[in-house]
């Protein structure tokens, strides 16, 4: 009898189920979101770009996927099969220099797209909010912007034009 085999046992079968449903679950909750942000789009007050201008918004998606890049790459391996722990050492220390490359470098790249494209300065609050959301995406930056909402005066004589 050729081409059968013995039926394998739970212990010795595959762990692909569990990574293709592990995966299908992550692409199906990644194309909700894109979903409801493309369905936001025609709003005026858009989920990501509630206050914030578009070249900020630009400047923290790059700066922040990148940097989300470097902490994943640098504590997985294996295709995301061995990942330490978020509370170990090794984690923690990656967690630490992304979020200080991305409070440092997030403000550089939204200032070149902002001067280029705007011709003004950054704004006191568009720069605070891009560091919030580098230690705590999306949340931060809305905290920091209900803070200048609620104290107007903290933005006042930034983002002035230039020549």
């Amino acid at each position: 009898m050729m081409g059968l085999r013995a039926p394998q046992t739970r212990d010795d079968s595959s762990d692909w189920g569990e990574f293709m449903r592990k995966t299908l679950l992550g692409v199906a909750m990644a194309i909700a979101a894109f979903g409801g942000l493309v369905a936001q789009s025609g709003k005026a007050n858009a989920f990501l770009l509630t206050n914030r201008s578009p070249n900020v918004l630009a400047a923290q998606i790059v700066v922040g996927g990148g940097m989300a890049a470097v902490y994943w790459t640098r504590i997985c391996h294996h295709n995301f099969h061995h990942c330490a722990r978020f509370d170990s050492p090794k984690a923690l220390k990656w967690w630490g220099i992304t979020t200080v490359g991305c409070m440092a470098l997030t403000p550089i790249v939204g200032g070149l797209l902002v001067s280029y494209n705007e011709r003004r300065e950054l704004k006191s609050s568009e720069v605070l909010g891009m560091a919030a959301d580098c230690v705590v995406p999306i949340i931060g930056g809305w905290i920091m912007q209900a803070a200048f909402d609620a104290h107007p005066e903290w933005d006042a004589g930034t983002g002035r034009r230039r020549p």
